[in-house]
């Protein structure tokens, strides 16, 4: 049986020791299919499985309940990540070359980086300026990085919709239909499409290309309409669609992408997961060579991803794209990752789907580190190569080993969340103004959620220090502290109580330097990762929330002192109702939670 080529080995090598620290000894290798360990022996069927396989022989000798039991296989041809790389935050390539360390490590052997307009067209000079964008030199080189453990980083970009951000500069207005969609059927947006996969093709070798599509919901109701009236949109996204696969067909690229407007339009509701949506098999059958990527990050019960799957396979080859939740605001909900990923999984191995990636999304400023959510990767690799009777036990090993932290932080990160929904209470208690709670929680909820911020301090006592456990007491440091002013002050305030409220302007400013020691925490560790551009949005929020809790601080004081006759925000009721970002689910009753 073949030993791998030495100056593979080392390379493998060198990779995952970036992870695991240096080997005292390394195992023979031998290629073989699958994966198997026995006998200070690893059998592996090709780099990228080399490289999971040294990374679990060197955690078996601390942890031997980790090592394959017989020959594991993919359930999974392709097994990845998708990390955002568009709202607001981009990686660093330092930082990419660590993600792809880490995919390695697990036999992840899919990349891609959600790059809408974060990398650079040389004739538009507008696209991603200012934003961070990757240069042609350093995604080639990622590309070269990748291609060395077996990773296969895929181009994933936009070619119809999610370029506001270019599209909001005046050299861009002949390409906008309108503010985030491009204008269908126009020579000057075929160029920038022509543009844009040419220089994909320039930088990365992989015969797949995602181009995104997704979420165009005024697809040819904006400038279009008014240019040429009223058309059959099913025709106009597949006209559009077949003249960007035509050129990924140039270029020698093999596209994939969302599939959801084919189901929005097809819905009478506008509504992705809209069980009674048709979709005309006129529109199936003129379908380009294209494979069709169902996103689902929302539902526990396996009959919708059953349902779903089998109207994808309806339209021809699917993918599928799940969700690890990194977008919620400040720390990952692994409670929702853990309750959706499972049984999407199992339905896309009964279905024997090629492809299945995990989404890693940075909505409104990208304020969760992708750091942070390391731990919760294995939900998808060992789900990958150990099937669907993968331990729970065994996911939160690996993923405290590849990530180096305690495992104790993930059940801190659940406190931060009151329910696997898409509730993003935390978020809003750290940025709602403490005189104008427009968070929609009951008093009780917010009692609620200050014990939980509690507990999870109390958790995370004695756990090593370093970047990411300090953001994480900081967070539940401020959650403390607001929850227990936004709880007492129109209390106080109502009641004229003047010690109170003495004691809450005080408060107040105590809550400020909190703010400000979580700032300092969170800008360390995304200097770390990240380009510089777009710290610069979080910097405000924070110097903006700073700002106003010093303002309110004085107001109370002056309202002490009698030269304030009244407090108008706190004369004002409190609607229980949601408002604002993050409320799509927004549960109501504390005994929900």
């Amino acid at each position: 049986m073949a030993t791998f080529d030495s100056q593979l080995l080392n390379t493998v090598l060198c990779h995952v020791q970036k992870i695991t620290g240096p080997f005292s000894e390394v195992p023979v290798c031998s290629q073989a299919p699958g994966l198997r360990i026995e006998n200070n022996h690893l059998y592996c069927e090709d780099a990228n499985t080399l490289a999971r396989g040294l990374f679990l022989w060197q955690a078996g000798k601390q942890h031997p309940e980790l090592l394959p039991q017989g020959t594991e296989t993919r359930h999974f041809a392709s097994c990845g990540m998708m990390l955002d790389q568009s709202r607001n935050a981009v990686l660093r390539p330092d930082a990419v070359r660590r993600y792809i360390d880490i995919s390695a490590c697990l036999g992840m052997n899919m990349m891609m980086l959600y790059c809408e307009d974060t990398y650079t067209l040389t004739d538009y000079p507008a696209f991603g300026h200012l934003r961070g964008r990757y240069t042609r030199e350093e995604l080639t080189a990622l590309d070269a990085y990748a291609a060395e453990v077996g990773v296969e980083l895929v181009p994933c970009i936009q070619t119809l919709a999610h370029l506001a951000t270019f599209l909001t500069w005046p050299s861009s207005a002949g390409l906008r239909d309108q503010r985030d969609i491009l204008l269908i059927d126009e020579p000057e947006t075929e160029a920038l499409i022509r543009a844009m996969i040419q220089e994909m093709r320039a930088c990365f070798r992989s015969g797949r290309i995602h181009i995104g599509m997704d979420e165009a919901h005024g697809v040819g109701l904006g400038v279009w309409r008014e240019k040429h009236g009223t058309e059959d949109r099913f025709a106009l996204l597949n006209r559009h669609l077949t003249m960007v696969c035509s050129i990924c067909a140039e270029y020698d690229f093999h596209p994939m992408m969302w599939s959801d407007m084919f189901f929005r339009l097809g819905s009478k509701h506008n509504e992705y997961y809209d069980r009674e949506a048709v979709i005309p098999d006129s529109v199936i059958e003129s379908l380009p060579d294209v494979d069709l990527v169902y996103w689902d990050y929302y539902h526990t019960e396996e009959d919708l991803y059953e349902h779903m799957l089998v109207q994808h396979e309806r339209m021809g080859k699917p993918v599928f794209a799940g969700g690890i939740w990194t977008w919620s605001g400040f720390l990952p909900n692994i409670e929702k990752t853990r309750r959706t990923s499972m049984p999407a999984l199992r339905v896309c191995a009964r279905h024997q789907v090629d492809t299945v990636f995990a989404t890693l999304w940075e909505d409104d400023g990208a304020e969760t580190s992708h750091a942070l959510a390391v731990s919760q990767f294995p939900y998808f690799s060992e789900f990958c190569w150990c099937g669907p009777d993968v331990r729970e036990e065994h996911i939160r090993a690996v993923g405290a080993l590849v990530s180096g932290l305690d495992p104790r932080m993930e059940d801190a990160y659940a406190l931060f969340y009151p329910v696997d929904m898409d509730v993003a209470s935390g978020k809003q208690l750290i940025w709602v103004d403490p005189f104008l709670p427009l968070t929609g929680l009951s008093s009780a909820q917010i009692a609620l959620s200050e014990q939980r911020a509690l507990e999870a301090l109390e958790q995370m006592k004695g756990l090593p220090a370093c970047p990411e456990t300090e953001y994480t007491r900081m967070v539940f440091d401020v959650i403390v502290r607001k929850c227990h002013l936004l709880n007492r002050l129109r209390a106080d305030y109502t009641a004229r109580d003047m010690p109170a409220l003495s004691a809450d302007a005080a408060a107040l400013r105590q809550l400020a330097e909190a703010y400000r020691a979580l700032h300092d925490a969170h800008r360390a560790l995304w200097l770390r990762d990240c380009r510089r551009f777009g710290w610069e949005v979080l910097s405000q929020r924070y110097g903006g929330s700073v700002q106003r809790l010093s303002d309110a601080a004085d107001d109370l004081e002056q309202f002490v002192q009698g030269r304030l006759e009244t407090m108008e925000e706190l004369e004002a009721p409190v609607l229980h109702e949601p408002h604002g970002y993050g409320h799509r689910a927004l549960i109501t009753a504390g005994e929900q939670w």
